[in-house]
């Protein structure tokens, strides 16, 4: 066992654990650490067809990106240029948070600044999009097959679980990004993969979910998720749900398909459940969960599910962002309601990203 790990580089976890009862009868410990210590898997993505999308003009006449931000107030609708697209987007002065009076105009202006961070995290991903077209008060709706879209928006047609064929969006630039919340998605939901290797994920996340528990126990749980990645010697990074929780993100090289990823994140989430019992959980039935318990949520893990993006906004009172965070910061005791649309921007240019070195922190996980 011990020339096994180290032969992958893995340290060997040198606690003791009870039987949690799992299929094979050994520890989730035990479980974790083997599953890592097996050979690949390959898979061969599958589903792909031509796309049955309508395609539509757009403007000639352009506002840049300079001209756009320096409008005070805007009504109606104009085209922008960015990035040599023309994107037209309409009812700039509709209201998409009423408390904060945060109009589109202003939702877009939010993107177009923190773009640079947010694309490498959308591009080539296909998008789940939750539309929102009269702001957050309003019903919001699904939205995943695209019957009609610009030529500059890309777009894959899929065959879904019921055997439905959908022509489902693509994210490639800041022009489909924009096209896509002038349709009032206001959050960003990409898949876990991209269209070049769909069965195959590229990072794992945790969604650490309070529902009751106090806040405190969130972050605790955070950190406790940080050490037993440190453990195995996995780089995980955290950001806040901009909703009510923490998401921890593992990048991955895209190697295995999505049911052997989701195992080890099922293992990985189980291990720290029961290593913090008190206050982490993976029960998915909220009843049986004690009241300070935080949900590990690993089911998102699986072909066709998403987590809101990291930067993006959220459709939650104070217009939330889902932000990137350093552990010093969540040690500190950081807050959700710390990052909005108005002053992530502004952060993000004093501090950094957190994230910056994601894609190159890839890792292999060798499933079995």
């Amino acid at each position: 066992m011990l020339e096994d790990l180290h032969e992958i580089g893995l340290p060997l976890i040198e606690s003791e654990f009870r039987d949690v009862g799992t299929s094979s009868g050994k520890s989730l410990s035990e479980d974790l650490i083997r599953s890592l210590a097996k050979g690949t898997v390959d898979m061969t993505d599958i589903g792909v067809k031509k796309s049955q999308v309508k395609r539509t003009r757009t403007g000639d006449s352009a506002l840049s990106v300079e001209e756009f931000l320096a409008l005070k107030r805007p009504k109606g609708g104009l085209t922008l240029n960015i990035d040599g697209q023309s994107v037209p987007v309409t009812n700039l002065d509709r209201i998409y948070w009423p408390e904060e009076k945060i109009t589109k105009f202003n939702l877009l202006s939010y993107y177009i600044a923190v773009g640079k961070y947010v694309l490498p995290f959308l591009r080539e991903r296909p998008a789940i999009l939750q539309r929102w077209p009269r702001g957050i008060k309003a019903p919001m709706f699904f939205q995943q097959d695209l019957e009609s879209a610009p030529d500059f928006v890309k777009t894959i047609r899929l065959q879904n679980l019921q055997g439905r064929e959908l022509d489902y969006a693509v994210y490639t630039s800041m022009a489909s990004l924009l096209h896509f919340v002038n349709l009032g998605t206001i959050e960003q939901h990409p898949w876990h993969s991209t269209v070049k290797k769909l069965n195959k994920p590229d990072w794992i996340a945790l969604d650490l979910d309070p529902k009751e528990a106090p806040w405190q126990n969130v972050l605790e749980v955070a950190l406790f998720v940080k050490k037993v990645c440190d453990e195995l010697s996995l780089r995980a990074f955290a950001k806040t749900s901009g909703s009510s929780g923490i998401h921890i993100y593992l990048p991955l090289k895209p190697t295995n398909d999505y049911e052997k990823v989701a195992e080890f994140a099922k293992l990985l989430a189980g291990e720290v459940a029961q290593r913090t019992p008190k206050i982490a959980t993976v029960e998915r039935t909220i009843a049986k969960r004690k009241r300070d318990q935080v949900y590990v949520d690993w089911m998102q893990n699986a072909r066709g599910k998403s987590l809101a993006a990291v930067f993006t906004a959220r459709a939650k009172a104070r217009a939330t962002v889902s932000m990137p965070l350093t552990w010093q910061q969540i040690e500190d005791g950081v807050k959700i309601s710390d990052f909005t649309v108005k002053n992530v921007p502004q952060l993000m240019g004093k501090n950094g990203d957190p994230w910056a070195d994601f894609f190159n922190q890839r890792q292999t996980l060798k499933l079995g």
